[in-house]
Parts: structure tokens; sequence; C-alpha cells
């Protein structure tokens, strides 16, 4: 019994680490007329909701991931005249989640303890524990650069364990820019 509980708890702890991400899009856009892009620094945003503007780590890392999938997408970096302009916003916050146990040192059915058919009315106690985590999220926009409106964003959450790293933010991007352009 043990063993299946442990089991349970291994597999929706896996699930609960798989990031989370989401698109959103203007409908009403015909992606196909993009073929130019320019990327531009982002903020990320630490504890308490101070802006740090001079991550040059986490820049580079959303500059490289950005311009790689949009090029594979078919699309070219320009500074002048860009079609679209890509931005990005990134942030952390430490997280915990509680977690009980019921743990019963008999051999029989919980319900036998209850109604005493055949079974022993022997202790029973909770296990808590609380784990903490870092959870990240990243928020890519894409504006039209003629109308500055934003026309396409992408948001990601997921547990960390370095938000600078770049796995992380290259698997991010990755999923994020998976079903671009959007078909409508």
């Amino acid at each position: 019994m043990k063993t299946k509980l442990f089991f349970t708890a291994l597999m929706l702890a896996g699930a609960a680490a798989m990031a989370q991400v989401h698109v959103d899009f203007d409908k009403s856009i015909d992606f196909k007329k993009y073929k130019t892009f320019r990327f531009e620094s982002g903020k990320v945003i630490r504890k308490l909701g101070v802006t740090d503007t001079d991550n040059t780590f986490m820049d580079a890392n959303v500059k490289q991931a950005v311009t790689r999938d949009l090029e594979a997408k078919g699309l070219t970096p320009s500074d002048i005249h860009p079609d679209i302009i890509v931005t990005y916003l990134a942030g952390a916050r430490e997280k915990q989640e509680v977690q009980n146990y019921i743990s019963n040192p008999g051999f029989f059915y919980p319900y036998y303890r209850f109604y005493g058919l055949g079974g022993w009315w022997g202790p029973q106690w909770n296990n808590f524990w609380v784990s903490r985590y870092e959870e990240g999220t990243l928020i890519i926009d894409m504006l039209d650069a003629k109308t500055d409106q934003l026309v396409w964003r992408a948001y990601a959450v997921a547990h960390i364990n370095n938000f600078n790293e770049a796995k992380f933010v290259d698997k991010e991007v990755s999923k994020s820019f998976r079903h671009f352009p959007p078909k409508v």
C-alpha cells in the first residue's frame, strides 16, 4: 500500500514539474505577412516586484532562443524596418506546497478499524511535509512594428532550479513557438 502511494506521489510530482505553456494571438492577423523581426531587451522581475534591467544572462538566453526559433520558422532578424518586434517579461518566485500522508500500522482495511469488523483500533497518524520550490514565468510578446499592437503572446510557467539557466529558457521558448505561425 505504501509503495503504491509512493509511486502515485512520484507520478504526480513529475506531472507537476512539467511546464505549462499557453499561447494567445490576434485571430484577425495574417501572420504570413511577417517576414522580419527585431528583438528588444525585456524585463526581469525579482522578489517584491523589483525590476532587474541589467540581467544580461537572461537577455542573451532569451534572444538566442527566440532568434533560433523564428529563423527556423522563416523569419529574418532585421534592425531596420522590422515587421514585428519581439520582447519578453520574466519573473520567478518561491512557492511552497504542503503534502499529507496518512499512515496506518494495521494489516486490515481502514474501515475495519472504525466498525470493529475483525480489525483492531490501532493508532493512525498523519505525516506532513512542506516542499519549497521556485516557479518561473516567461512571457514572450510579439508586436506589429507599424501599429505597435500586440499580435501574439506566449507564456510559460514551470518549476525551475536556476532561473537564468539557458536550458530552461531554450525549452520554454521552443514549446512556445511550436505552433507558430498560428493557423486561424
